[in-house]
């Protein structure tokens, strides 16, 4: 129910009694219903309630699953040169420190270099799980910095970072021996032209067995690099190869294809390249049309 129809409907003496149950809650209370917030609500709305609600807000607890991607596309708006970089770096500063390094997992967006990375390295986030950084600038010496530091990774999306290529996949599978998902998307690359590559893909046959979801939409790997795949993670249970223009849709591919519970563009009767390529965009469209163009204010 709406709240400023309930505020309405209460006396002041009913609604001075509704806020001070809500401010004398316990504070492990508070604490569980805080973390069940949209990190962006922790950050701008919760605190400025009153202190008993900014201090839960404050608790490790509060801030082991942070998902800021929706954020950091609005901060995509904002120019470089106005620190739209600099202002993700801080972001990604704050929300770690405040999970004390109990942090869990951390989905954010659009990296404009190395210095978020360096900084989670030196964090030694030992219990990182999910690690979501689609749409960034970093190199793979930044990543790889990153990625000796968490052999428990299971999670980890690299979509649209051009950089990334097989030295880093090659790292990330030998020291994160229980990876599950990777995500290497191309969409923003879909239009620049690129030669057939299986350099990525035999990197992810060759040391990622135990991946149990993959997703190369838009990725450069012919049928070579896709049959690596398919026979070296035994345990592949989604995959996405839409518009990968060099898989080919050979019937010999059809047994292996078989094995994995759900594969999205290839199919034996023939392409999905002729579909309208805005879907795609649509489906990958975060932007909130800069509605939090404000949010400076609270970093």
């Amino acid at each position: 129910m709406d709240r400023t129809f309930v505020e309405e409907e209460l006396s002041d003496s009913e609604n001075e009694r509704v806020n001070v149950r809500w401010a004398e809650m316990l504070p492990e209370a508070l604490v569980e219903v805080m973390r069940r917030l949209p990190s962006r609500e922790l950050l701008k709305t919760v605190p400025q309630v009153c202190k008993a609600w900014r201090k839960a807000s404050l608790d490790p607890a509060c801030w082991q699953v942070v998902d800021l991607k929706v954020w950091c596309n609005s901060v995509k708006v904002w120019r470089v040169s106005a620190g739209g970089g600099e202002i993700v770096d801080r972001m990604v500063k704050l929300v770690v420190s405040r999970s004390c390094g109990g942090i869990r997992e951390l989905r954010v967006a659009n990296l404009h270099s190395d210095a978020s990375l360096h900084y989670l390295a030196q964090s030694r986030l030992n219990s990182l799980r999910t690690l979501c950084i689609p749409s960034s600038k970093i190199t793979e010496d930044g990543l790889c910095e990153l990625i000796l530091t968490l052999p428990s990774l299971l999670h980890l999306d690299i979509s649209e970072c051009r950089a990334i290529k097989c030295k880093a996949l090659e790292v990330i599978g030998q020291t994160c021996k229980s990876l599950i998902r990777l995500d290497m998307c191309a969409l923003n690359c879909a239009k620049i032209p690129h030669a057939p590559r299986d350099s990525e893909a035999l990197a992810i046959a060759h040391n990622m067995p135990k991946l149990k979801h993959l997703e190369m939409f838009y990725g450069t790997l012919t049928d070579a690099g896709l049959i690596a795949i398919l026979d070296k993670c035994p345990d592949l249970e989604y995959l996405d190869v839409r518009l990968c223009r060099y898989v080919g849709y050979e019937f010999s591919m059809s047994s292996k294809c078989q094995k994995v519970r759900q594969v999205i563009g290839w199919s034996a009767e023939g392409s999905d390249h002729d579909h309208d390529e805005d879907d795609d965009y649509d489906d990958y469209d975060d932007d909130d049309g800069g509605a939090w163009d404000d949010d400076r204010r609270w970093i």
